[in-house]
């Protein structure tokens, strides 16, 4: 920890999808998938405790499972870039970093207004194509780094949302698929982090 006291504020945008947080990501994106269509399919069937709750009580549900999702997800970004930051000996937050963490929160915000939307003009088979769309996007405006592969994963989620408004019973393959390709991506996006 002494190491840690002498730490340079440099200029660089220091939150970055790589390695290790991917890998987290994508894992909490494969359960949260997994929790909802459990939740989903338990709503439907008369002999899970999901069957006796109103769609109020499912929706509030689904949201705190995604509320989660998103949690963890910013906690894995944050921390395994703060270790990496402290290994190379900056300092985690500078301007450039305040900066994306108020486009990043003013981005989700703005994601759970249209999917609340959504929500609430009755439009739930919109929900995980509006979802993959706008988190490729979201990754897309987010990619400071400018990172080939990270385009490639933004186009992934882009193209399996617009797969997913034209066919029916796949939606939650698409968003699993859209969490194994995070963990893909952190697989093969270990040593690619300079600054």
């Amino acid at each position: 920890m002494a190491k840690n006291r002498n730490l340079i504020k440099n200029s660089n945008q220091n939150f970055k999808l790589f390695g290790r947080p991917s890998i987290f990501i994508g894992i909490y994106i494969l359960i949260g998938a997994f929790l909802i269509q459990e939740t989903i399919s338990g709503f439907t069937t008369d002999g899970s405790p999901f069957g006796f709750l109103t769609v109020n009580f499912l929706e509030g549900f689904i949201f705190i499972i995604t509320l989660l999702v998103f949690l963890f997800s910013l906690l894995a970004l944050f921390f395994g870039n703060r270790k990496h930051q402290r290994k190379i000996g900056n300092k985690i937050w500078n301007r450039n970093s305040k900066k994306s963490m108020w486009l990043f929160i003013f981005l989700i915000a703005l994601f759970y207004f249209v999917l609340f939307y959504l929500l609430r003009m009755g439009e739930e088979q919109l929900l995980i194509p509006a979802f993959l769309i706008g988190y490729g996007f979201f990754l897309m405006a987010l990619n400071f780094s400018k990172s080939k592969s990270l385009y490639y994963l933004s186009m992934f989620s882009v193209l399996a949302g617009i797969i997913s408004l034209y066919t029916n019973g796949i939606n939650f393959y698409l968003l699993i698929s859209l969490g194994v390709a995070h963990v893909i991506f952190g697989f093969f996006n270990k040593k690619s982090v300079t600054n």
